[in-house]
């Protein structure tokens, strides 16, 4: 499997990403997100307007995001970090995100969580640096490609 299949896969089964923002002021500020991936690196996740980041995103969409491998021995540690800008997601793509969402995050069929969606703000991340880093590889390999 190359490098490309290997992150779309890793993204793909994972579920949360701890998203950094910036503030208006330059103050950095960190939240995890439950996320889904359309097998392009894009990351979308579904929030409130008025969560911190969400208000960052407003302002300023730079940010940037880690997923990794819930394993702590060192020889197993790999993930992803990603930089990028967010965007509100609007329209027939914000339906096509929360689609995927429904169909990752089963719980939100139910209630109250199926009301809820509805009326929260759909936002992704379009990647423009990708470090994908593989300790399963041998230790400290990592691969890193700038994104048109």
């Amino acid at each position: 499997m190359d490098i490309e299949q290997e992150v779309s896969a890793f993204l793909a089964i994972c579920r949360t990403a701890a998203l950094a923002t910036v503030d208006g002021e330059g103050r950095p500020h960190g939240a995890n997100v439950q996320y889904v991936s359309d097998g392009r690196w894009r990351l979308s996740w579904v929030s409130s307007a008025s969560a911190a980041h969400s208000v960052h995103l407003g302002e300023r969409a730079a940010c940037a995001a880690t997923v990794y491998a819930h394993d702590d021995r060192p020889e197993m540690i790999h993930g992803v970090q990603l930089r990028g800008e967010a965007e509100l997601v609007t329209g027939d793509e914000r339906r096509r995100v929360l689609d995927l969402y429904r169909g990752k995050f089963s719980f939100v069929a139910d209630e109250p969580y199926a009301t809820a969606i509805e009326k929260q703000g759909v936002y992704r991340l379009t990647p423009t640096w990708l470090r994908w880093i593989d300790n399963r590889r041998g230790f400290g390999f990592k691969v890193e490609q700038t994104l048109s």
